[in-house]
């Protein structure tokens, strides 16, 4: 150990302490109150010297912290500092106690004027923070009492700077390889706590300085976890250092991100009414919001819209990905990491949000096995503001935040939506084609902002290759959309759709009549609804549910994706053998999650042969029964309240429940066609570019072959292929042969004459 200490005099130290009284002004920056601080760190160990020598001079006059001396133990019994430290100490010209007390007190009266001054500038300046003045935010964040801010500024100095690592090293006689200690800290500042208690229970586990991990005990490698307390490592997170210096720092807690300007939409997106309630909630010092509405509805950003009109800056947590890194996490771990989350909180004065949209089944399952922890977190969290985003509350989302005052976020108007997308696409088209585009998109989805203009970004990606003018069209804005809508359904229901339109389908005039009706109704519903005040004698939802009937081949689930394109929307057609499941509630699950997420994309839902899942209940004869029909039940009542497009199909209209007659809207019964509609059928299902022979007699073979468009088409594109085999075009020979076999295989007796 190194023994030659700098010599100081008492009366250098001194006039250096003048001169600064002299020079009183504001603080400049954060690093110079820091530093001020340092200076009392200094006088605070050569005081810690004074009150301790006895523990470092040895029997032999050595300087070492690692042996005891005899004097040691006598002035541990007796009380007092050891004699031979005391002479150890006055050749070194260490400063008596009093000196370095009184000096150190000078220094903090120093540091609080200046801190005064500092204040007084920035409000005559109209500033309300400012980071010279970080270490007292600091102290406000926390409401950290004197005791408690000097133990994390001691351990802060020394990991700043080797000038206040050497003064401890100094004090102590500790090696460079030692890290301050509890019990440096604790002797060395004993003298601001009223009681020996007071001054350890600042390291309680559920004091302040540890619930929000602004210190962290660090085990001896010897003890491990039975460490006693003195001889425990104290250390700060540098973020604490860095804030203390006022520095930006880049720290986000696992699971998080720090949402900034950009992330924000333009003010269009922001729904006016909802943001005047947020911005009441959230100007004050706490609040426990619930943010209901579907994804894509504006509702973070509308937090963050907030919070930059109050100066306040948002942390965002997504719990999928937070708690996927948590279950790799022992408990204590846990809970240090939601300690590092309030801690920045608090720390940054931010509005939290949380992620509750889209919980993974496993995400879900952990939360509930561990809802105790963050329900005792949240709930010692009063004082914070705490904004939840989530479709509904839930018996989960109660365990985890308690009761959260509810902001519902309404679905985007369909009269809001011209001018929204006139808004997105006027930067990339000209006034006139985006205005017809806009009118064109606005009858389809009912979007956000924030959703139409993330559509445009995404559809002048995938079209790169191509002009704005050429990728921005209807079509390929809502081929964007119809892709992005319904992830969650994959593996349960599958995408189709067609580019034909109702006047490109052969259909009967009352069809057609009906059809049209259908249209109306899905377009016109929220005006007739909302607008005009039908709401209110409709207490289920205000969805749309059409059965379409009829032998297979009439042409069922083509109209239904014709009615999709017609409308500009996603149709889903259901899985049936991925949606129901042999074990008890699982098909209700499944059918849960179908309708919650064509809820939120606004997708169409086809159900294909619905009589396996809407058939008649039974008298219940056996458990069976009982759960089938409960099935049935739960299909029933969720279909009521669907406030979607749904279509059902079904060969068999009698075996449908009873119950469903009136849940549906319209009831379709598509026939055979007759044989000019068959005529019609064979001219329009071979295309235009197809190579056509002039010998065909389109009506002698829909007169003699009483087929649905479905197995025309199924004729139709044999002879098609036969006709591209010969290298020759389409005949009547071809079509004939085709038709024939698809007869036959439809199971009717044709005679051999027939084969002509």
């Amino acid at each position: 150990m190194d023994t030659n200490k700098p010599d100081m005099t008492t009366n250098e130290t001194a006039a250096e302490a003048a001169e600064d009284a002299e020079a009183l002004a504001p603080l400049s920056s954060p690093r110079e109150a820091l530093e001020r601080y340092g200076a009392w760190f200094i006088l605070v160990c050569l005081r810690y010297m004074r009150a301790h020598g006895n523990r470092l001079i040895n029997d032999s006059g050595g300087y070492s912290p690692d042996s005891v001396s005899a004097l040691e133990l006598v002035h541990t019994v007796i009380g007092g500092a050891s004699q031979a430290g005391q002479r150890w100490q006055d050749e070194k010209k260490i400063p008596p106690m009093d000196w370095s007390h009184s000096l150190a007190i000078n220094v903090l009266e120093d540091l609080e004027k200046r801190t005064e001054l500092t204040i007084e500038q920035l409000a005559q300046n109209n500033s309300n923070y400012s980071d010279i003045l970080s270490i007292l935010n600091f102290q406000a964040a926390f409401e950290l009492n004197i005791l408690e801010l000097y133990f994390v500024l001691c351990v802060a100095l020394v990991q700043y700077s080797d000038r206040y690592m050497r003064a401890w090293r100094y004090a102590t006689g500790a090696t460079s390889k030692m890290r301050i200690n509890v019990d440096f800290l604790l002797n060395a500042l004993e003298f601001l706590a009223d009681s020996p208690e007071a001054i350890r229970g600042v390291l309680r586990e559920d004091g302040t300085l540890r619930r929000y991990g602004l210190i962290k005990l660090i085990e001896s490698d010897i003890w491990g976890a039975d460490t006693p307390l003195a001889y425990a490592s104290v250390v700060v997170p540098n973020r604490i250092v860095s804030y203390f210096l006022g520095e930006a720092a880049d720290f986000v807690p696992e699971g998080c991100r720090m949402l900034t300007s950009g992330d924000d939409g333009e003010s269009v997106s922001h729904n006016s009414a909802c943001e005047e309630e947020l911005a009441g909630s959230l100007n004050g010092s706490a609040a426990r919001l619930a943010i209901i509405g579907y994804e894509g509805l504006g509702r973070t950003s509308s937090v963050l819209h907030v919070a930059n009109k109050l100066g306040a800056s948002v942390l965002a947590l997504d719990l999928n990905p937070y708690c996927e890194h948590m279950a790799k996490l022992d408990a204590h771990a846990q809970r240090f990491n939601l300690a590092v989350i309030m801690r920045e909180v608090r720390l940054l004065g931010a509005i939290l949000v949380i992620s509750c949209d889209g919980l993974s089944s496993e995400t879900q399952a952990w939360l509930q096995a561990n809802a105790r922890l963050f329900r005792e977190r949240f709930e010692s969290e009063s004082h914070l503001r705490i904004c939840v985003t989530l479709q509904r509350q839930t018996r989960l989302t109660r365990s985890l935040f308690g009761n959260l005052h509810e902001i519902i976020y309404p679905v985007p108007v369909r009269e809001s939506q011209p001018e929204l997308w006139e808004l997105a696409l006027e930067p990339y088209l000209s006034p006139q084609r985006a205005q017809d585009a806009a009118q064109a998109m606005a009858k389809g989805y009912c979007l956000s902002y924030a959703e139409i203009r993330a559509t445009v970004e995404q559809t002048l990606a995938r079209r790169a290759m191509r002009s704005p003018d050429h990728s921005l069209t209807p079509e390929y804005l809502t081929e964007t959309l119809n892709k992005s809508r319904g992830h969650k359904l994959e593996g349960l229901a599958t995408l189709r759709s067609t580019m034909l339109f109702l006047d490109d389908i052969v259909l009967s005039p009352s069809i057609r009549k009906v059809l049209e009706d259908v249209l109306n109704f899905a377009r016109y519903r929220d005006t007739v609804m909302q607008d005009w005040g039908f709401h209110k004698y409709n207490v289920s939802g205000a969805g749309l549910s059409v059965l379409f009937s009829g032998v297979p081949g009439t042409g069922k689930t083509l109209t239904s994706l014709v009615l999709a394109h017609e409308l500009g929307r996603a149709l889903y057609v259901i899985d049936l053998s991925q949606v129901v499941d042999k074990y008890i509630g699982e098909t209700e699950k499944r059918l849960g999650l179908i309708f919650d997420e064509a809820e939120r994309s606004q997708a169409m839902l086809l159900f294909d042969e619905a009589d396996a899942l809407f058939a008649k209940r039974t008298n219940v004869k056996s458990s069976n029964d009982r759960y089938a029909n409960l099935e049935v039940n739960y299909l029933l009542q969720r279909l009521e309240a669907y406030s979607g497009v749904s279509i059902l199909t079904t060969n068999f209209s009698g075996g449908l429940d009873e119950a469903l007659a009136r849940r549906i809207q319209f009831k379709i019964e598509f026939p055979m066609p007759d044989t000019s509609e068959r005529v019609d059928l064979w001219r329009r299902l071979i295309p235009a570019n197809a190579p056509l022979a002039k010998d065909i007699n389109f009506r002698a073979i829909a007169s003699h072959f009483e087929m649905s468009g479905g197995h025309i088409k199924n004729a139709v594109f044999r002879a098609a292929i036969q006709a591209a085999a010969q290298h020759k075009p389409i005949d009547h020979d071809m079509l004939w042969d085709a038709a024939l076999l698809v007869y036959r295989e439809m199971g009717h007796v044709v005679r051999d004459s027939d084969d002509y």
